[in-house]
């Protein structure tokens, strides 16, 4: 399938991704949650999705708060580990965002940690923001937490050196074409290796436009995991609520 040759599929199933991204801060993640939680008065009857989950740490942590999760993502050897964490409340499942089975199911969605735009067009986009409304039930909210691509862009750095695990790896970043692009290169064991990852460079008048075509009202828009108000100049994320059509 096409699927597989997708750069998404290669390198977030490979053992270095989750090295070269093994120390992101756990505390600033669940301080995020925990505020989304109370911010959005969420309770336990209610039941969450957690897209493009990864190993599963935002669903585990969730679940930990008392919620029914489910996990989906489409790297299979991250959804392994994650099943080890599974529970009556708590389930992962290999999925794809462009063909998602669960019409109706949820009450609520997340999108987090800039997991949207790894998708090859804007047609993509507007799939998976489809299908995300059709698995959740009527008002059902939608939170995708995406980067402030403005402050991103200003800081770009176009080249550094990360050592992590004895492993030295180089990281070249531009923009091409309305695309972030991450290349990744590092040898080990002998072998050299060179992954990439690209993000859509999306904004806010992105999004709004993305959540209109697919049936969500916007409801709100952060710009940190304090939940502040979003400031294009300063805002550390640009994290957006939506909530389903009636």
């Amino acid at each position: 399938m096409q699927v597989n040759k997708e750069w998404f599929s290669e390198w977030f199933d490979s053992p270095y991704y989750h090295i070269l991204y093994k120390n992101r801060d756990e505390r600033e993640a669940e301080f995020f949650l925990r505020n989304l939680v109370n911010r959005l008065s969420l309770v336990h009857e209610q039941k969450l999705i957690d897209l493009a989950c990864g190993k599963g740490r935002h669903s585990i942590y969730l679940n930990s708060l008392g919620f029914d999760v489910m996990g989906v993502d489409l790297a299979a050897q991250s959804i392994v580990a994650a099943k080890v964490s599974e529970n009556s409340r708590l389930h992962f499942e290999v999925q794809d965002l462009r063909h998602l089975p669960y019409q109706g199911m949820f009450d609520v969605a997340l999108n987090l940690f800039t997991s949207f735009g790894y998708f090859d067009c804007d047609d993509t986009n507007q799939n998976v923001m489809r299908q995300i409304n059709q698995i959740l039930k009527p008002n059902g909210l939608l939170v995708i937490d995406f980067m402030n691509v403005d402050c991103v862009l200003d800081s770009l750095v176009p080249f550094e050196q990360k050592v992590v695990d004895d492993i030295q790896f180089s990281i070249y970043k531009e923009v091409k074409n309305g695309i972030l692009l991450k290349r990744i290169e590092f040898n080990h064991n002998g072998k050299t290796y060179s992954f990439i990852e690209e993000v859509q460079v999306l904004r806010l008048a992105d999004f709004e436009r993305l959540f209109d075509i697919a049936g969500f009202d916007k409801v709100a828009v952060y710009g940190n995991y304090n939940l502040d108000e979003f400031n294009v100049k300063d805002a550390d994320r640009l994290i957006i609520v939506g909530r389903k059509h009636v």
